[in-house]
């Protein structure tokens, strides 16, 4: 088939062939063959339209493109000031000819076309997508976590009201408002990136990370470097604004166009290459779809831009059907074109050393992602292949509140860790990859090695991770007795963990018949959190486990179960067994009157003289001198109004201490006191087991009466 000339669309590329020809950069039935022509590649510029780099000793870049516009006589559509200093603007020949000669501009280089590929939309379904069972960052059970790494969308914006999406509003480069989408494929996009695990829908890599929607592109998915541009300038200059909770890390660019012979950053004359460099200098990973021409994108004459770019991570197109490797099914359902776990017929790939050596592979064909109002679709293109990496990406930043490996990388070194990573899965498993990748070449094209989708198995210079994890501290401790029934249990490890198998390995017990503690997990750095969904028993005995299931973000597991076994503070409710008379005369009853609210009392006649009185107390034997808690309650009444007062006998100073004192009369009340100071003190004896005594005394100045005690009662803890 003859060759489409490349600089019109971008690498946001879907999959049918028979889409009409007005939707540019559908990817070809077949591998398309390069023609000998080098000019049908030639990138196609925009009419007009140039982009204006000033040099870097230009501080005000808004005051400067102000003279120029008032001198020159035309108007700036796009300013940058941020990736670069400049700006752009439709000009005339007699106003670039000007530019170029003044002595504050360094670069005017004319504004090239880019654009998205048409979209082919299917049923909609709700589950964890192939493409992510795919690079195991997902399972049919099990998914990953968000990540709070920013994370900008450089596309045709993010559909801001879609359900399965965290998605704001950042930077509209093509017009006025928010950066909405009024195509699906940037929305297509962020779903595979981070579409929420919400139950509805599908499950991005990263489900419910925030997405910041930049918009450079328009409802046909055309745009312009200019507009590329100054979506990568927003990018760049949250790296240093004064919002700190909109700092990009990650940025996705499923797009492209034609561009000449790449330079280094140095060197570089094309405005799109120098604001990557600098946005990457900021601390920006890239991760560029690679295109859907069949074609090689890093040609050294014409290549795909800014797939070519040695700073970002380029990203081709694998074909799979079923989210499984081994290439167990047939084609792919929306494409028979494609073969299982083979590279896409339709990408892109690398044919020189240098275009190799920022690749990597991803899914792309047939992906079930969120789409406009709230819809899902099937799509496919290395657009689709390319969010599954920067999902991954951002997870090696940071996952449900734990750094990860790719915490405070530069770019460059957070595109090594993850292309080790890819090259380290492939080699533990070849069965992992794909015809095409490195183990299964295809000859004369480079793929690169499937992404994996556990990030931070190796460090920032590649070496591979085999080293197991330890827990290196329970709490509660083993053998740990009185141990609160509010209490939570964690475990810490020595190093970051993947939440999903830890916590899956974890189990809480009642050792007596190991039945299963409900709770919920939290974690803080290496430290996972377990809170019992309700009150542990008092008295019992029960044992934590993490068994070898839990893995570190390297896959390694725990080489050897880790238990733990504690026992929960006691709670004894105690009855007197014993009471003594002081004042008054026994009229009836004894201790066992006391042990229940019953209407049996325990009763004393007062003194015949004044002043009345009845006094008593009640005696709690083998009580444990390490008691934690203590309550006293005692109800009870009196034929007659006299002052009552409830006291318990400290034996350390030989004093009754009180704890209430009131008018009580022939209604029962009831007083529950907890005694203050050391709790021990109350307790005959220093160790082991002792006695507690409690007064009741009552005291009136006229007319005997009768006392009545209907319940007496302690609760303590103990260990």
């Amino acid at each position: 088939m003859p060759r489409r000339s490349p600089t019109a669309v971008l690498v946001l590329a879907l999959v049918l062939a028979a889409l009409p020809a007005a939707v540019a950069g559908a990817a070809p039935a077949e591998p398309v063959e390069r023609p000998a022509p080098a000019q049908d590649r030639r990138p196609e510029r925009v009419p007009g339209r140039y982009i204006v780099v000033f040099r870097p000793s230009v501080a005000d870049p808004d005051s400067r493109t102000d003279a120029l516009e008032r001198a020159r006589g035309f108007r700036a559509d796009q300013r940058y000031r941020s990736a670069l200093r400049g700006f752009a603007a439709r000009l005339s020949d007699a106003q670039v000819a000007a530019l170029r000669e003044h002595p504050d501009v360094e670069l005017v280089t004319p504004d090239r076309p880019v654009q998205a590929t048409g979209t082919v939309a299917l049923a909609p379904g709700d589950s964890v997508p192939t493409g992510v069972r795919r690079i195991e960052a997902g399972t049919n059970a099990t998914a990953r976590q968000a990540s709070t790494a920013g994370v900008a969308v450089i596309d045709t914006g993010i559909d801001l009201g879609h359900g399965d999406l965290d998605a704001v509003d950042g930077k509209n480069c093509v017009g006025s408002g928010p950066a909405q989408d009024d195509n699906g494929h940037g929305t297509h996009v962020a779903g595979s990136l981070a579409a929420r695990n919400n139950g509805v829908g599908v499950t991005g890599v990263a489900p419910g990370t925030r997405l910041h929607a930049v918009k450079v592109l328009d409802a046909a998915g055309s745009g312009t470097f200019s507009q590329i541009i100054c979506g990568i300038d927003w990018v760049t200059a949250t790296r240093s604004d004064a919002d700190p909770s909109n700092d990009i890390a990650v940025a996705n660019l499923s797009l492209g166009g034609g561009g000449g012979p790449v330079g280094t950053c140095a060197s570089t004359t094309d405005a799109l290459h120098r604001a990557v460099c600098r946005s990457t200098a900021a601390g920006v990973t890239y991760v560029v779809a690679a295109g859907n021409s069949g074609w090689d994108f890093d040609n050294a004459s014409t290549p795909d831009v800014p797939a070519a770019y040695p700073e970002v991570l380029t990203v081709t197109a694998a074909a799979d059907s079923d989210g499984r490797p081994g290439a167990l099914s047939g084609a792919p359902g929306c494409d028979s074109r494609q073969r299982d776990d083979t590279y896409a017929t339709f990408s892109n790939y690398a044919t020189t050393a240098t275009g190799a050596a920022h690749l990597i592979a991803a899914p792309g064909s047939c992906i079930l992602s969120t789409h406009l109002s709230n819809s899902f679709a099937l799509l496919s293109g290395t657009s689709m292949a390319a969010p599954h990496v920067a999902g991954i990406v951002a997870l090696c930043v940071e996952e449900a509140g734990t750094r990860g490996p790719c915490s405070g990388l530069a770019p460059a070194q957070t595109i090594a860790n993850l292309r080790s990573e890819a090259e380290a899965r492939s080699g533990a498993d070849a069965g992992y990859g794909f015809t095409g990748d490195p183990l299964h070449v295809v000859s004369g094209r480079a793929y690169g090695y499937l992404a994996a989708g556990k990030p931070g198995t190796t460090d920032a210079g590649g070496t591979r991770d085999t080293v197991a994890p330890s827990v290196t501290s329970v709490s509660p401790g083993a053998a740990a007795t009185g141990v609160a029934t509010t209490t939570d249990v964690s475990v810490t490890f020595s190093e970051p963990m993947d939440t999903a198998s830890s916590q899956a390995a974890f189990s809480l017990v009642r050792s007596s018949d190991a039945a299963r503690v409900a709770g919920a997990f939290s974690w803080d750095g290496t430290t996972m959190r377990f809170r019992p969904s309700a009150a542990l028993a008092h008295g019992t005995s029960y044992t934590a486990t993490v068994d070898r299931r839990a893995t570190d973000l390297a896959g390694n597991p725990l080489p050897a179960e880790s238990t733990s076994t504690f026992t929960t503070i006691r709670r004894v409710v105690a009855t007197p067994a014993a009471t003594t008379r002081q004042t008054g005369a026994v009229r009836s009853g004894g201790a066992a009157q006391l042990n229940a609210d019953d209407n049996a009392y325990y009763q004393l006649n007062s003194t015949t003289s004044a002043t009345y009185t009845t006094s008593w107390y009640a005696t709690f034997s083998g009580v444990s001198t390490s008691l934690r808690s203590l309550q006293v309650t005692y109800k009870g009444k009196n034929s007659q109004t006299c002052v009552q007062a409830v006291s318990i006998w400290r034996p350390t100073t030989g004093t009754w201490v009180q704890l209430d004192a009131r008018n009580v009369g022939n209604t029962e009340v009831q007083i529950d006191r907890i005694p203050g100071g050391t709790l021990a003190d109350y307790v005959t004896g220093t160790s082991g087991t002792g006695n507690v005594h409690v007064q009741v005394r009552c005291a009136r100045s006229s007319s005997s009466f009768v006392a009545s005690g209907d319940l007496m009662r302690i609760v303590y803890t103990a260990p």
